[in-house]
């Protein structure tokens, strides 16, 4: 079966933009921040990867839903909790929901139903930002719009950023590849090298894995042991982790093992995260769930993410100083 067609919105007619059916029409929205991936991947590896995933999604949507129309917008980097090194691109949260609650209102205006925002970027403090205004923009337009990167960290990874029980069986996967694979690895330089391969650097074969632990380890530190779980229990041991990871960012860009990726396995990256993708979005447009169940596990923490005096104060605690903020 041949995947949906993708009108790009800027590329419309008024003419064209007037003959959709906007009630059963589907936007596509990606909001990912242009960001250091390492040496060798663009810097919009996060919203590439979002698009391309948003892409893959459309093949595995229930039949019943492949004959709607589907719009995507230009991707918003709009974006926070970036690595802080320069070639980061960094805004407040405040910013990211007020870029989407806007774009929330005037789509619901003009009677668009359906917004699926699509995201490829693991901080917390954009991936709630980005729920927060879907959740405002549900309440008082009575729209759906949904963030399907926090469902399907809530459906496969129980609330962390590592993918390795998701991805880990898949063949050609070493499975010890995928520990602490987090940012322009393993997994984001094979899906990129599917996605856009003459835009990586080749020296990406070249370099070691590398993560936080084993940066800690170099360091005389202790090990941090990988913990699952849809809730955080253990605040303290939460600002402890991001206290070692952000001093990791500080000095690297990449974490994993970007040497053993190819052009092959990131096709079958997409390929899982796609299927997983396009049931839970089919169940959100047939009302099987709501964008209330699209949530993250960590959703009931936004308010320490989010509000400002919170980040001032966790960014003090975890001795964050970003010198692009």
């Amino acid at each position: 079966m041949q995947p949906p067609e993708i009108l790009r919105w800027e590329t419309l007619t008024k003419k064209r933009f007037d003959q959709i059916d906007r009630s059963r029409a589907v936007v596509l929205l990606t909001c990912s921040p242009l960001e250091v991936h390492g040496p060798h991947l663009p810097m919009g590896a996060d919203a590439l990867e979002g698009e391309g995933l948003a892409e893959r999604m459309l093949r595995f949507l229930p039949e019943h839903h492949q004959d709607r129309t589907f719009l995507k917008l230009p991707f918003i980097y709009a974006a926070t909790g970036v690595v802080p090194q320069p070639g980061s691109l960094h805004f407040q949260p405040a910013t990211t929901m007020t870029v989407l609650e806007d774009l929330g209102r005037t789509l619901a205006a003009q009677g668009f139903v359906n917004v699926i925002v699509s995201n490829f970027h693991g901080g917390p403090r954009h991936f709630l930002a980005i729920e927060q205004a879907c959740e405002r923009v549900n309440r008082r337009h009575g729209i759906r719009m949904a963030c399907v990167f926090s469902l399907m960290i809530s459906r496969l990874t129980e609330g962390t950023s590592n993918l390795d029980h998701v991805l880990g069986g898949i063949p050609g996967v070493n499975a010890p590849d995928l520990e602490g694979d987090t940012h322009g690895g393993l997994v984001e330089t094979s899906q990129l090298l599917a996605l856009h391969g003459d835009w990586i650097d080749p020296d990406y074969k070249d370099l070691p894995r590398m993560t936080s632990d084993l940066w800690l380890e170099q360091r005389g530190g202790q090990r941090r042991e990988a913990k699952r779980g849809g809730r955080v229990r253990d605040v303290l041991g939460m600002i402890r982790a991001q206290r070692s990871t952000a001093g990791y960012f500080n000095e690297l860009s990449y974490s994993g093992a970007p040497a053993n990726a190819s052009a092959e396995l990131g096709q079958r990256f997409l390929d899982v995260l796609g299927a997983k993708a396009g049931q839970a979005i089919g169940e959100l447009l047939d009302g099987t769930i709501g964008p209330e169940d699209c949530h993250s596990p960590i959703w009931r923490l936004r308010f320490v993410f989010l509000n400002p005096v919170m980040i001032r104060l966790t960014n003090w605690l975890i001795g964050m100083r970003n010198p692009i903020a």
